[in-house]
């Protein structure tokens, strides 16, 4: 959308049009609402006056002939006066392209904010938080003074929200710390370094640079550092013991140059404290389901052998099946190194690595909710898994010229693991005289490995004609993975009351190398002051090479050697994916759209030389797409976000070969099997209250399942034993809806916040060829308070209830029905002689689980701090006092309900020290 600049109307046989665009000299992004102001040299009256639209686009209607001034104001840019003639005479023409560049003078002074500022402003659609008027405890990090923020929660996994939505970013003075894992810089940098939180929606690059809106904003979480902490080195070492062996360490050191950022991090501890979050995991697996088992396996370990487990749903339920359970010893660490050399030179870079130990005892009760044959599967035993991974981010910015810039973002991701797990197990029918279908010992051991190298290249030139654009992207991928599984089992299986044994003791050896290449080219073309055009290509190729050898061990000599044609493999797969898009992006004042679709042509071969079969699928679809913003107001949006998407059957889901890794549980690829096909919508409302600081947000998502990819389950009712096959169902759908409120109790940054959030869905899953759905209603309250009695005293709580019921069409009379309730409370008290007293209450409740599963939990916490001048401090603190907490959760799988329990973190005593160090000379500059 142009905006026309209103004024004096000249005769029309004089008129002429001109129009240039407002840019940004260091990133080539669109300046909107860049102030303008245009006189004559012959006359100081300002003639016409106005502001950029959202392209960074001014057009100038009705001019006479002659001579003008054009001053242009954009906050946080050095003020630029153009002189232009109409025709070209005494000055040259009016530029398509006027490029600003940044004045660091004033965004130094933008950053100053003074103790009596509000808490919480706005500006733009960025909601900005005072951190001076949040207080926190002594030596908090980042996450403790988010949870206090107004309008943003932290759930149990380290899940950001902001306003409903979660926070998929956190940038430190708009820089990325380590990659793209959130938790990262929130866990780690110390809270007391920031002066201002800011949150917002971020366009991805591409919607930045062309100005077509595609739907891709990430909710993203910018942390301001304080002015006196650009120049200058500061960090923190602790330690900490306790009983039982208990430890906890770290060292932080972060060291800021003006533009140039360098952090390191080292830390240890044996205290379930991750260094990572569940939420990048997450994202990871949403985008690309074949990275499954290239992923950091440390949270997701169980499930990866859980043959009966078919890992989908939202990101909350996902998050929740990644939930570390178990006692684990972490160490973690890296370097990270952000700098802007110049205008025209821009690197990002980090190194990460995640060492974890855990030991996990389990005890799990599924119920099978079948029809013709429920019965019940108990399990129990310890495993052990040690998971170590290694990242590497970089990425440069080159600015070629003032028209082009090519980023390069090269990424490795280095994983191995060992897990070892003993158990037993055992499978009844239900009723009040069960009768046994199997039981027996298992004995698993693995090690693999998963490596990942990525390179993104992203060229991006802007022609001489204001609005048009031409961006091309590249990301080639190398993967390769490497297993070896050691299974010895012995499996009773009991038929008209006799008992039957199956010993197994194999070796399966596995590796996969994978090479992709994505493609995109993208063009843009302004067809007029308000509409722009683009058109779009996408190719994607993959070549996979995967080789699986089964053997039995032999009596003779002890050896593996004995090979198990029927479960080997050896399979070469090539993917091939076309799509053809075009969309129409329209801008006006308070409404912007893109509307579009794209043909999208998919391929998949695979062949295997050892079993000699071929699969062969094509698969096409039209995919159209509308995303729209509307501003109600200056604080009120209006967000609409639809699309239609595809996804082909991964190499696993196609192979038609059993795996065996799990005695009961087999499952077998379907070379048939159809691509899904689902429609997302969702439709956004956010207000911001400038006066109150008071928001409400509300949202409604819809996911619809044209045709989706789930599990033919068939159980042998006399012995328990399943054959696991994926087939395609069609008409599931999930709705969402979620509502808050947040609402100032005063002026020192006090808040209450209320929110609720339901789910309605209908999954369609397939039990010994009769199709059954499953209703799931899903209700969740939520109710949190930050108050603050004046400087000393600080008090803040939450609680929720989540109720979740579901509905089966082909009934049983199992449980189906389950509560969640969790609470939790926390002060921070100053006291005098520089000490300060803390505790926190953290609880739950699962009623409606399996007998033997509903508990109680209160964790209680205490601890008692002193500082010693302004660099050294003590703690005394008591961890779980009441030594209550328990590990309890539940999954819903295919035609089960299964509830959890694992061994938990219980009481201990920790005392330790924390030592501040910082240098920041004072500036000369006055």
């Amino acid at each position: 959308m142009s905006l026309i600049l209103l004024g004096w109307i000249s005769p029309a046989f004089s008129q002429q049009q001109v129009r240039s665009s407002i840019i940004d000299a260091n990133t080539g992004t669109a300046l909107t609402h860049a102030a303008v102001k245009l006189t004559q040299q012959k006359d100081t009256t300002v003639k016409k006056s106005g502001i950029t639209d959202s392209q960074g686009l001014i057009v100038f209607d009705r001019l006479q002939k002659g001579d003008y001034h054009l001053q242009i104001h954009a906050i946080g840019y050095m003020d630029t006066l153009i002189h232009f003639s109409i025709p070209a005479g005494k000055f040259n023409a009016l530029p398509g392209t006027i490029y600003l560049r940044p004045d660091r003078g004033i965004q130094l002074k933008e950053v100053v904010i003074k103790d009596d500022g509000p808490a919480v402003s706005m500006k733009g659609d960025t909601i900005e938080y005072n951190a001076a008027k949040f207080k926190t405890k002594d030596n908090a990090v980042v996450e403790d003074l988010l949870r206090k923020l107004p309008g943003v929660n932290i759930d149990k996994t380290g899940t950001i929200k902001a306003q409903g939505e979660v926070v998929q970013r956190v940038l430190v003075d708009g820089k990325e710390f380590f990659g793209s894992d959130p938790s990262i810089a929130t866990r780690n940098l110390p809270a007391d370094m920031i002066q201002k939180v800011q949150v917002l929606d971020k366009n991805s690059d591409m919607a930045e640079f062309t100005g077509v809106a595609d739907g891709k904003q990430q909710k993203t979480i910018n942390l301001i550092t304080k002015k006196n902490r650009k120049r200058g080195y500061f960090g923190n070492l602790n330690g900490g013991l306790g009983d039982a062996g208990h430890y906890e360490a770290g060292l932080n050191v972060n060291s800021f140059v003006n533009e140039a950022q360098m952090s390191l991090i080292m830390k240890g501890n044996d205290v379930n404290k991750s260094g990572f979050s569940t939420t990048e995991l997450i994202r990871l697996l949403s985008q690309n389901p074949e990275m499954f088992n290239s992923l950091p396996p440390s949270a997701l370990s169980e499930l990866t052998k859980m043959k009966s487990v078919k890992i989908e749903g939202n990101s909350e339920a996902l998050a929740e099946l990644a939930r570390p359970s178990g006692l684990t010893d972490t160490k973690y660490g890296g370097l990270n190194f952000n700098n802007d050399w110049s205008d025209r030179l821009k690197l990002r870079s980090s190194y990460f690595f995640n060492d974890n130990r855990t030991t996990d005892k389990f005890d799990n009760s599924r119920q099978y909710l079948l029809q013709q044959s429920p019965y019940n599967y108990l399990q129990s035993g310890t495993k052990t898994n040690h998971t170590n991974n290694k990242r590497i981010d970089l990425s440069t910015d080159v600015k070629l010229s003032n028209r082009s810039s090519i980023k390069i973002s090269p990424r490795v991701n280095l994983s191995n693991a060992d897990r070892n797990s003993d158990q037993t197990f055992s499978s009844a029918t239900v009723g009040t005289n069960p009768v046994p279908l199997n039981d027996g010992t298992q004995l698993f051991k693995s090690n693999s490995s998963n490596n990942i190298v990525s390179g993104n290249t992203l060229f991006k030139h802007r022609l001489t004609k204001a609005g048009r654009t031409l961006v091309f992207e590249t990301t080639p991928e190398y993967f390769q993975s490497k297993s070896n599984y050691l299974n010895q089992s012995a499996n009773n299986l009991y038929t008209d009351n006799r008992k039957t044994t199956e010993n197994t003791d194999q070796q399966t050896l596995s590796t996969g190398n994978i090479y992709n290449l994505n493609n995109n080219l993208v063009y843009t073309e302004p067809i007029s002051s308000k509409y722009l055009l683009q058109a779009g290509q996408q190719f994607y190729y993959s070549h996979g090479k995967y080789l699986r050898q089964v053997n039995n061990r032999n009596v003779g000599n002890g050896n593996y050697d004995n090979p198990v044609p029927a479960l080997s493999d050896n399979y070469t797969s090539d993917r091939i994916e076309y799509n053809s898009k075009l969309s129409v992006s329209g801008n006006y004042k308070k409404f912007n759209y893109t509307v579009g679709a794209g043909f999208k042509q998919s391929q998949v071969r695979g062949s295997s030389l050892l079993r000699n079969y071929r699969v062969d699928q094509h698969y096409r679809a039209l995919l159209p797409s509308a995303y729209a913003t509307y501003k109600v107001s200056a604080s009120q949006k209006l967000v609409l976000n639809y699309a239609m998407e595809t996804n082909m059957p991964s190499v696993s889901n196609l192979q038609p070969i059993e795996d065996n890794i799990d005695p009961l549980f087999t499952r077998k690829g379907n070379p048939d099997l159809g691509q899904e096909k689902s429609q997302r919508l969702s439709l956004a409302f956010n207000s911001f209250q400038l006066g109150s600081g008071n928001s409400v947000y509300a949202s409604f998502n819809l996911n619809w399942f044209n045709q989706q990819i789930t599990d033919h389950t068939i159980t042998d009712a006399t012995t328990g034993k399943q054959l696991i096959t994926p087939v395609n169902v069609s008409g599931n759908y999930r709705y969402g809806l979620n509502m808050g409120k947040t609402i100032r109790l005063d002026g020192n940054g006090s808040s209450l916040t209320a929110e609720v959030n339901g789910s309605y869905s209908k999954s369609s899953l397939m039990n010994n060829n009769l199709l059954s759905n499953i209703r799931t209603l899903s209700v969740s309250p939520e109710l949190s308070v930050n108050y603050y009695l004046g400087n000393k005293v600080s008090f803040s709580g939450r609680g929720s209830a989540s109720w979740n019921t579901r509905r089966f069409s082909r009934l049983t009379t199992l449980p189906a029905e389950n509560w969640l309730l969790s609470y939790g409370l926390e002060s921070i008290v100053i006291l005098p002689l520089k000490m300060s007293l803390e505790g926190s209450i953290d609880g739950f409740s699962t009623p409606g689980l399996s007998k033997g599963y509903n508990t109680n939990v209160m964790v209680l916490n205490t601890g008692l701090n002193k500082e010693f001048g302004k660099q050294f401090s003590v703690k005394a603190e008591a961890r779980d006092l009441l030594n209550r907490n328990q590990s309890i959760s539940r999954v819903t799988g295919n035609g089960y309900i299964e509830d959890k329990r694992n061994n938990a973190l219980g009481r201990y005593f920790q005392l330790s020290a924390v030592y501040k160090f910082r240098h920041f000379p004072k500036s000369n500059k006055k």
